[in-house]
């Protein structure tokens, strides 16, 4: 009988040659701790995984280009597991025997557990960031300045960020978020003071160690800013 999981062979009590299946053994540990495996996703749809994938095993990197987004269902084989997402596209982890689900953007990498409850993320490093103008900005004026140390992922549309203004403004006013110059999002403000927040693309923001993220006001002019203040932003980020 081999182990329970990953089918590790066993040996018998009066089995000739232990060495052999010892030796077998080792292997397969081996593998299942250390192998890579490359999944070619090209074809889209659901893409089914082994469960002799899984038991040899311990990470999974996804290739191709499906043009949209796919699964990868994973043979019933409790076990932790990383997986990579090089593919073009996002993937829907899940498990074969139902349960819950999760997702891997595009290159991106996460460790997962798999188990009869489904497919269950570990948690990310958790990296969120802000800024704070009380005083009334002038147009275009830089409100807020991060240097980044670590690679950091931003979801898109900025999704669980957070925002607070004292006094509204007294039209429709905006704040750019740029990385290093570039405009990858924008918080707006409206006259009731509720705070919103878009991106530039609909795919999650990369922020590149060493970068630096601005918090810019809008650069037209009153009626906007004669009146706003007292604004605070925090933005929802992930160690990558």
């Amino acid at each position: 009988m081999p182990s329970p999981n990953l089918e590790v062979p066993h040996v018998a009590a009066a089995q000739n040659q232990k060495e052999v299946t010892i030796n077998d053994a080792t292997d397969a540990l081996d593998l299942a701790l250390t192998a890579t495996a490359v999944i070619d996703c090209s074809a889209g749809g659901t893409i089914a995984v082994t469960a002799a994938d899984l038991q040899r095993h311990v990470r999974l990197v996804l290739g191709g280009a499906p043009g949209a987004g796919f699964t990868l269902e994973l043979a019933d084989v409790p076990r932790l597991l990383v997986v990579r997402n090089d593919a073009d596209a996002v993937a829907v982890i899940t498990r074969a025997g139902g349960g819950d689900a999760t997702t891997v953007d595009p290159g991106d990498q996460r460790t997962l557990y798999l188990s009869g409850g489904g497919v269950q993320p570990t948690a990310r490093e958790i990296y969120d960031f802000g800024a704070v103008s009380m005083a009334t900005p002038g147009p275009g004026e830089v409100i807020g300045k991060v240097v980044i140390p670590r690679d950091v992922r931003l979801p898109a549309d900025l999704a669980g960020a957070a925002g607070h203004v004292d006094v509204p403004p007294d039209a429709a006013w905006s704040v750019d978020v740029t990385v290093d110059g570039l405009t990858v999002g924008t918080i707006n403000v409206s006259t009731t003071g509720l705070v919103t927040f878009t991106t530039t693309s609909p795919d999650p923001v990369t922020i590149d160690a060493g970068s630096v993220v601005r918090f810019v006001a809008s650069s037209f002019a009153a009626p906007a800013e004669a009146s706003v203040a007292g604004l605070a932003v925090t933005l929802r980020g992930a160690v990558i």
